[in-house]
């Protein structure tokens, strides 16, 4: 599954970014053709800041940064970044438009070891995010990944947001038209559902929790069709 998401994005919107605007549109942060505006942008900074608990004294990892737009936001709330993206075009964009003294951007699947993406050696990470990215995992997936982070780390959070919840995908497939091209997508066995990807049950999530002795916390995204929840897992001794 990982493979064919790979694809996806590597042929997704495939342009030479030359300005900001670029950016949110390479990674499909846009409105009617348009960036998003940036108080929308910035709620989300904020989303992430808040509920992530973001301190000056953290180490971040993000897993699916894409090319950066977030990231280099979020520099100013810790003390480093580790991102890393498998999609080569978004990681040079980051490297270009995004970097900073301080976050380390490197080509890397979330399915392997995060110590075999990087040629630094990493710190042990306080917290984690990945935004906007759990719809292309399997419930599997993330619990291996889960492991991988207990393994890095005794205490951490972890926040996942803009995921697709099942309980409210009616909300999105609002027309006859769209339910149709949901029903038909589910008939050819289609995982990628135009983009979308995996329409998560918040019960898979209260399962990783209790499998991985996390505390979870469902956290509502406010967007217009309220089709979408953020997920923060926390880990204390």
């Amino acid at each position: 599954m990982a493979e064919n998401w790979q694809l996806f994005w590597q042929n997704y919107r495939k342009i030479d970014p030359q300005s900001e605007d670029d950016l949110f549109f390479q990674v499909g942060k846009t409105s009617n053709q348009k960036p998003i505006p940036q108080v929308t942008f910035q709620k989300i900074i904020f989303d992430i800041v808040t509920n992530l608990d973001l301190k000056k004294g953290d180490t971040l990892l993000e897993m699916c940064c894409g090319n950066g737009l977030f990231t280099y936001e979020l520099i100013n709330f810790v003390k480093s970044i580790n991102a890393f993206d498998f999609t080569e075009s978004l990681i040079e964009s980051a490297n270009k438009f995004k970097s900073h003294n301080n976050i380390t951007y490197a080509i890397g699947d979330a399915n392997d070891d995060f110590e075999s993406i990087f040629d630094v050696k990493l710190p042990i990470f306080t917290k984690y995010l990945m935004n906007d990215a759990t719809a292309y995992f399997t419930p599997e997936q993330l619990n291996d990944l889960i492991k991988r982070i207990q393994k890095k780390s005794t205490t951490f959070s972890l926040y996942l947001t803009n995921i697709p919840n099942d309980s409210k995908k009616w909300n999105f497939y609002n027309t006859i038209e769209r339910k149709e091209n949901y029903e038909n997508s589910l008939k050819k066995g289609d995982v990628f559902l135009g983009g979308m990807g995996r329409w998560w049950k918040i019960e898979e999530f209260e399962e990783l929790a209790l499998q991985n002795d996390l505390e979870v916390q469902f956290i509502d995204t406010n967007d217009e069709l309220n089709y979408r929840v953020n997920v923060l897992f926390k880990k204390n001794i």
